[in-house]
């Protein structure tokens, strides 16, 4: 026999293998998600948590009076000024004033793995 047979044979053996083998990893991958997703669906989707409320959260006095307003038909966007009413001195100025820089150090050299 030619050694171009051979070689024709051998390489198309080595192809039918890899072939064969992909399916067969790609079916068990694809089994394996499918168990996977079903599992996910099982666990987040069951009856029990079809059932949860997600408002339940419990608001101050001031934050229901905003709330009933924004319900009431003002469609507008809640503001500091609106949280804070009149008692603006519960918001202290100097939160967002400018960062004291002096004490800072600036840290150089060079770093050598060891």
């Amino acid at each position: 026999m030619n050694p171009e047979y051979i070689i024709a044979i051998v390489t198309g053996g080595v192809f039918l293998i890899l072939l064969l083998s992909f399916v067969i990893v790609y079916g068990a991958r694809r089994s394996n998600y499918k168990k996977f997703q079903k599992q996910l669906d099982e666990t987040y989707l069951g009856g029990n948590l079809s059932k949860m409320e997600y408002d339940f959260a419990g608001y101050d006095e001031e934050t229901e009076k905003i709330l009933e307003r924004l319900n009431a038909g003002a469609e507008k966007q809640v503001t500091i000024d609106d949280v804070l009413g009149d008692n603006k001195s519960a918001f202290p100025e100097d939160v967002f004033a400018k960062i004291d820089t002096e004490g800072l150090e600036e840290i150089t050299g060079n770093y050598k793995p060891e």
